[in-house]
């Protein structure tokens, strides 16, 4: 897991502590522009814990956290996200009585011109900021197929679709890293397909780099160019899927030294 001075992501000797207990333990790697990387493991590996040290969730107990050379790890999320750095979570996060616009429109406060003064004047520049930040609500309506659902609370939708938001809200703030945790989960085998192909559209189509926590090792397999492999807080592999797929010391992660 060797790092790189023009890497997007760069994390550094990475741990977490709560108490007692080590969460995270000396994780290292490095992610390139415009690529996409699962990170797996068992249950409880460490992997939700890592995202929420990437996203400013939590702060590292130790090492570093670097986006575009940029240190990251003592920002709070909000700037975090700012900076470019966005995600979904394993539960779905939505302002459930909002509209699907709605969670689209303030999804993009941080881009548009939220002093009040230039509200209340409804200057030129303000009202243009308005319309871009419609336009991009549309755009990503449109793109994940929610268009007739503009107007409906977003708890109303059907599962697939709340997850399909989810990443519409995070896509709308043109993001450069967007990290995926557990996107297929609750997805039927159709969604699924379709979800493998929205992550390489959103990749080759935007331009966005992406980090995933997924269960489903087919999906994995399938989307990933990289995979980082933790068990019990500790980075065990790294490498191309055929390489991970292969690998002892995860076999033995997920199924135990027995089945050696």
């Amino acid at each position: 897991m060797t790092t790189n001075a023009v890497a997007l992501l760069s994390v550094e000797n990475v741990g977490m502590q709560f108490g007692g207990l080590t969460a995270l333990e000396a994780v290292s790697f490095s992610l390139n522009e415009k690529k996409i990387v699962a990170v797996i493991g068992p249950n409880g590996a460490g992997k939700t814990t890592l995202f929420n040290c990437l996203s400013g969730f939590y702060q590292p107990t130790t090492g570093r956290v670097m986006l575009d050379g940029r240190a990251i790890d003592k920002l709070p999320s909000h700037e975090i996200a700012r900076a470019g750095l966005v995600r979904t979570f394993q539960n779905i996060r939505l302002f459930k009585q909002m509209t699907v616009m709605e969670n689209l429109l303030v999804a993009q406060f941080t881009r548009s011109d939220n002093r009040l003064w230039a509200g209340l004047l409804n200057n030129r520049h303000y009202r243009e900021k308005e319309e871009t930040v419609k336009r991009e609500a549309i755009y990503w309506l449109e793109r994940m197929e929610l268009t007739p659902f503009a107007n409906r609370e977003a708890g109303n939708l059907a599962y697939g679709q709340q997850r399909r938001l989810e990443i519409a809200r995070c896509m709308a703030t043109a993001p450069r890293l967007l990290l995926l945790d557990e996107p297929a989960a609750g997805l039927n085998p159709n969604e699924t397909v379709a979800l493998c192909q929205l992550i390489s559209d959103l990749r080759n189509d935007h331009g966005v780099t992406i980090l995933l926590i997924e269960h489903d090792m087919s999906l994995v397999m399938e989307i990933s160019e990289e995979i980082l492999v933790l068990d019990r807080g500790r980075p065990i592999a790294w490498g191309v899927p055929a390489a991970i797929r292969e690998d002892r010391a995860v076999i033995s992660a997920y199924l135990g030294e027995e089945c050696l």
